[in-house]
């Protein structure tokens, strides 16, 4: 997967298929995470960074690239946190929520995989014919009740790890979001 085709498939397939005003989750996938005019790093050319600084700055001609990139610094006025994937589900009335990073604990999706691919394997007969048929099966056996206790067991993973944290800070999403199902 790249930041190209994900993007498109976003876009294509699932913005138009889900019910509006959705709250999409996502991980933290590098390709799920392309900044809109993302700052330039040591490893853009002179070029960019110029081109970059030259939407607001006005930059010296003959500066090397280190101070460059030290005027960069001196120019980002926030975080940059706008992301392409944010501004597009928000373009199309829904919301983008990510989990922590390295939390994949709490994705309700990698619980009901787990439920998808343990479907299969029962029942797997090895031939690769079969296979296509078994999976669309096992997807058509996921209900409602599997995903309601797919956010209890995330929830709870959740209040386990705030209790063995203590005062540190956690992320709320299941708090806020468990509503939903």
């Amino acid at each position: 997967m790249n930041v190209d085709t994900f993007e498109k498939w976003f876009k294509n397939q699932l913005l138009p298929n889900i019910p509006s005003s959705s709250v999409i989750v996502m991980d933290n996938a590098s390709y799920h995470s392309r900044k809109i005019d993302k700052p330039p790093t040591t490893a853009t050319k002179k070029a960019g960074i110029r081109e970059w600084l030259e939407k607001g700055v006005t930059v010296p001609d003959g500066l090397l690239k280190t101070q460059l990139l030290h005027l960069v610094t001196r120019h980002i006025t926030a975080p940059d946190t706008n992301y392409v994937i944010d501004k597009t589900a928000s373009e199309h009335g829904h919301r983008v929520v990510c989990l922590p990073p390295y939390h994949c604990q709490y994705n309700l999706i990698e619980l009901i995989w787990a439920q998808v691919k343990g479907y299969v394997s029962k029942r797997n007969t090895f031939r690769i014919a079969d296979l296509k048929p078994l999976v669309h099966e096992s997807l058509n056996n996921v209900r409602a009740d599997n995903w309601k206790n797919a956010v209890r067991h995330a929830k709870k993973l959740q209040e386990d790890d705030e209790k063995r944290c203590g005062d540190l800070p956690l992320h709320r999403f299941f708090h806020y979001h468990s509503h939903i199902f």
